[in-house]
C-alpha cells in the first residue's frame, strides 16, 4: 500500500477541472485573503500544492472543495488532528464559497 501510495504522489499534477474564461478578480480576492488569515498556506504551502499527509488544494474541484471545507468547519470530517476544524472557525457559508472559488482557481504548481 505504501508503494501504490508513493508512486501516486510522484504522479505529475494536472489541471482537475475547467477555469473559467474570466474569473471574478472580487472573489478571488476575498478567497486569497480568507486563505492567508485563516492560514491555509502554514499548512498547504504558499502554491497551495500540500506535501506529505497535507493535501492539495489548488485546482481542486470547486465543489469538492465546498463540501469538504463546510464538513471540516461543522466537525463532521475529522483529520489527523483538529487543525482544519480550528482554521475554519468562524467562517461562514458564503466565505466558504469563496475560499473554495479562490483555491480551485489558484494555479498551484506550474
Amino acid at each position: 500500500l505504501r508503494g501504490f501510495s508513493e508512486a501516486i504522489a510522484k504522479l505529475p499534477v494536472q489541471a482537475t477541472q475547467p477555469v473559467d474564461a474570466a474569473p471574478d478578480p472580487a472573489r478571488l480576492a476575498l478567497g486569497k485573503s480568507l486563505a492567508t488569515s485563516h492560514q491555509c498556506l502554514s499548512c498547504h504551502g504558499p502554491d497551495l500544492a500540500g506535501a506529505q499527509q497535507v493535501p492539495r488544494l489548488a485546482g481542486q474541484h470547486e465543489d469538492y472543495l465546498k463540501r469538504v471545507l463546510s464538513e471540516f468547519r461543522s466537525g463532521k470530517r475529522l483529520g489527523y488532528t483538529t487543525a482544519m476544524n480550528e482554521a475554519l472557525t468562524g467562517l461562514q457559508p458564503e466565505d466558504i464559497d469563496n475560499l473554495a472559488y479562490y483555491l480551485a482557481r489558484h494555479p498551484g504548481v506550474k
